[in-house]
């Protein structure tokens, strides 16, 4: 008694020292609890300078405040035991509580009729509901349970759900509550006629997008999809999709979905810098409706002192057109680095797949090449088929807290078809993203890759392997390492390893952050490898664009006493 004597003494004093408020002692009660009671207290909106009458009279009536905020966790029993007093020209209250016992769940009875009933996903809802049997009372999770009880049957399509009894009873000398809910799902619905906007397409085309059939369950996770599939499309500028239960007949429900065509000419020019490529300007052009069948015409034109390119490609849709693609490209590249210069134009046929957030993207492409790699001029012209795969995950594209990417990719060629030289080549990257709470993030990256050829000197130097630049080993030029000639000048390697380590915390709120990385590896041959490494600080700032990067890094290869800057802008993965 005269340690809690004590300890009252103590906070009134705390209080005392910090002016006019409120101390709330719950003894072992949550945060959640105490929040709550604070914000039922209306005594916290008293200024110091409110009559003293007022105030008595407003310290009377915190029981009546505290009790639904009591009652809403459980504490049926609770008392309190109040002070207030008037010092320093302001008020202090102190409430020190006794919770008592508990109350705890003795029964919770929840029965479903209907054709939900046999529903194969109820059984897991009703498992993971709150508020088992034996655990404590909260009201706002017995309001959940009969919310997601109502979500559940909208998202599955039992439109006439309802419940015919909602009961929780709570006995408060025991210290017990009972839950008994009852609920009539009535029939589960299904689609009915998919009704169409005008629009360029083919009607045929939009349904297959669509990827719903007349008939099928209702679903509104299938209706979400369904707009989310069509507003990623070329096609649509706005789509809308509308359930009409209001017009449902025999428990099917039309779905008129309204379509705003995209212009089907589209013209976007673009400026920017990168520290590897130097100032570059862009200039793309889409023809987003070719025909009514939903073929496409995509083409680009980036020129910068590094990499300039000249491409474009017609896209078919395939059987699933969200899914599935087929494409005719061409390109021209004139790429001039520290360790090469060339020339090439190629052409490309692809099969693209999408399935389980992976995309599969098979191809056959042609290629002819000019390169002077440290004055051995070479002219390659091979036709290489091959396959890739790339995943990505992340929680937000522009600030990603937990996320990661993979790329495989195999491709060939052989003096037989067509071809200058036989080789294989493997090739393949990782990213990945952690972020620790509110703090720093963790950014971990590596790339890989092996060729098998008998010489590398006999492909061109867009098949070879380089390292260095703003994503490889920071602190050197772009494509300035690999593999010395007989002259001293890279040639490139068959084979790639590189890796980077970096971290990243918040210094001014979430949009500006300091960062400290180390990056090592090295283009290479199998008889030969020689690790370069750097380490280095920089910036983050997350523009209304983008994430701008700014590095200072110090290469270990330090003859020329140099360090560089690294600048980029683009997002996490």
């Amino acid at each position: 008694m005269r340690r809690n004597f004590c300890f009252f003494l103590l906070l009134l004093g705390l209080v005392a020292q910090a002016g006019a408020g409120v101390v709330l002692d719950t003894q072992g009660g949550s945060a959640a609890l105490e929040e709550n009671l604070r914000a039922r207290l209306r005594l916290q909106t008293e200024p110091c300078d409110a009559p003293r009458s007022v105030v008595q009279r407003v310290f009377k009536q915190a029981e009546k405040d505290f009790d639904p905020a009591l009652r809403a966790f459980g504490y049926y029993r609770a008392k309190v035991v109040k002070e207030l007093s008037f010092e320093d020209d302001c008020w202090h209250a102190v409430f020190t509580f006794d919770l008592g016992q508990r109350v705890v769940i003795r029964k919770r009875d929840i029965v479903i009729r209907g054709e939900a009933a046999d529903d194969p996903k109820l059984g897991g809802l009703l498992a993971g509901l709150p508020l088992p049997e034996g655990a404590p009372l909260n009201h706002a999770e017995y309001e959940a349970i009969k919310d997601r009880l109502r979500q559940f049957a909208i998202e599955r399509g039992y439109l006439d759900f309802a419940f015919s009894r909602q009961e929780l009873r709570v006995y408060p000398d025991e210290s017990v509550a009972d839950i008994h809910l009852e609920a009539d799902s009535g029939p589960r619905y299904h689609f009915g006629e998919l009704r169409l906007s005008e629009q360029p397409l083919d009607e045929e085309l939009v349904r297959r997008m669509a990827n719903l059939t007349e008939g099928e369950f209702y679903d509104t996770a299938k209706i979400a999809a369904l707009n989310r599939v069509l507003s990623d499309s070329p096609y649509f500028a706005r789509v809308e999709v509308r359930p009409r239960r209001d017009q449902a007949v025999d428990h099917a429900v039309p779905i008129d979905i309204l379509l705003e065509p995209a212009k089907r000419h589209a013209w976007r020019a673009g400026i920017g810098f990168e520290t590897d490529l130097g100032p570059r300007g862009s200039l793309r052009y889409d023809n987003r409706y070719v025909n009514a069948r939903g073929h496409h015409f995509e083409s680009a034109l980036s020129v910068s002192p590094v990499l300039s390119t000249l491409g474009a490609e017609y896209v078919i849709p395939g059987d699933d057109p969200i899914h599935e693609s087929f494409g005719f490209g061409a390109k021209l590249t004139h790429e001039d680095t520290d360790s090469a210069v060339s020339d090439s134009a190629s052409l490309t046929a692809r099969h693209t797949l999408q399935s389980e957030g992976w995309n599969q993207n098979r191809f056959i492409e042609l290629l002819h090449e000019k390169s002077d790699v440290g004055g051995e001029k070479t002219t390659s012209t091979l036709l290489m088929p091959g396959i890739a795969f790339d995943h990505a995950e992340g929680d937000d594209v522009l600030r990603t807290r937990r996320g990661y990417r993979v790329r495989f990719e195999a491709r060939g060629a052989h003096e037989a078809l067509l071809s200058t030289a036989s080789f294989v080549q493997l090739s393949a990257s990782a990213k990945g993203i952690y972020r620790f709470g509110q703090g720093g993030r963790v950014t971990g990256r590596v790339d890989g890759g092996v060729t098998v050829v008998p010489s590398i000197t006999d492909l061109p130097a867009s098949l070879r392997f380089f390292a260095g630049g703003d994503n490889s080993v920071r602190g050197y030029a772009y494509q300035s390492l690999g593999p010395l000639d007989d002259k001293g000048e890279v040639r490139g390697g068959k084979n790639l390893l590189t890796a980077s380590l970096e971290y990243e915390h918040p210094v001014v709120g979430e949009d500006w952050w300091a960062a400290a990385f180390v990056d090592a590896g090295n283009a290479f041959d199998s008889d030969q490898f020689e690790l370069r490494s750097a380490y280095g600080v920089g910036v983050r700032w997350y523009s209304p664009v983008g994430r701008v990067r700014l590095d200072v890094a110090f290469p270990d290869d330090t003859s020329d006493g140099s360090w560089r800057v690294h600048f980029g802008l683009g997002t996490d993965l």
